[in-house]
């Protein structure tokens, strides 16, 4: 991805958190530091459980055994794309 492309991205990311946000004081001061709090403490608190059911559910194959080991493994991939250098330990 290009400089241009990356700058685009961010600024489309900082406009979809806006939107989510619910502000209407056309402001974005704090809002990256909004989301990131609130991102960590997603992150942490969620239940492993229910995540791996979504998963699963998503995958569509609620009763196959390849579909758990499907489902752990694209949960390890993301966790480890979300955590960047903090999922190295």
């Amino acid at each position: 991805m290009n400089r241009v492309q990356l700058d685009q991205q961010r600024a489309d990311m900082l406009e979809a958190l806006y939107q989510a946000s619910g502000r209407t004081c056309c402001t974005y001061t704090g809002l990256w530091e909004e989301f990131t709090l609130d991102l960590g403490a997603n992150f942490r608190d969620t239940n492993y459980a229910e995540l791996h059911a979504a998963c699963v559910l998503a995958i569509g194959e609620i009763e196959s055994h390849l579909a758990d080991k499907h489902a752990q493994q694209c949960i390890h991939v993301c966790r480890q794309f979300l955590l960047g250098k903090w999922g190295n330990g």
